[in-house]
């Protein structure tokens, strides 16, 4: 019988490692991905507030012209359909307006005034539209009942 060069097989024995090429040099198995976990800081957000305005001394501050909001308004609903409200929308607007331009320091929201001003402008062009379309509607009705009847 011959006999056998190697011993039996030693379950309880450990397997040799293979050779490692690249990657992990050390023998440890590589750790299972993990969430991230949220940022959480110890007092909350307070963001950044500019410092308050305070005028110069004898300055009153600037504030919105009170009609400006109306201008705006007015000039709006005339041109969504209420094409009466177009004058009054660029009256109040262009009045607005040249106070503003009078004392700038004193007020603000031009921008508003302005654009209630154009927008008064555009209804009042709808306005004359209209009522020149009427008044064409009845003189050709007026024309066709004169000229039906004998």
């Amino acid at each position: 019988m011959s006999e056998n060069p190697q011993p039996p097989f030693d379950p309880t024995q450990q397997m040799p490692q293979p050779p490692q090429y690249g990657g992990l040099q050390d023998s440890q198995p590589p750790q299972p991905y993990q969430q991230a976990q949220a940022y959480q800081p110890s007092q909350p957000y307070q963001g950044y507030s500019a410092p308050a305005y305070t005028p110069a001394y004898g300055q009153s501050p600037v504030r919105d012209h009170p009609q400006g909001t109306v201008a705006f308004v007015l000039g709006l609903l005339s041109v969504l359909g209420l094409t009466i409200l177009g004058p009054f929308g660029w009256y109040y607007g262009r009045k607005v307006v040249r106070e503003i331009d009078t004392n700038p320091s004193a007020y603000s929201n031009r921008g508003l005034a302005m654009a209630g001003m154009v927008l008064g402008i555009i209804g009042s062009v709808f306005l004359i539209l209209l009522v020149a379309l009427v008044a064409g509607g009845i003189i050709l009705a007026v024309v066709g009942a004169a000229s039906s009847t004998p």
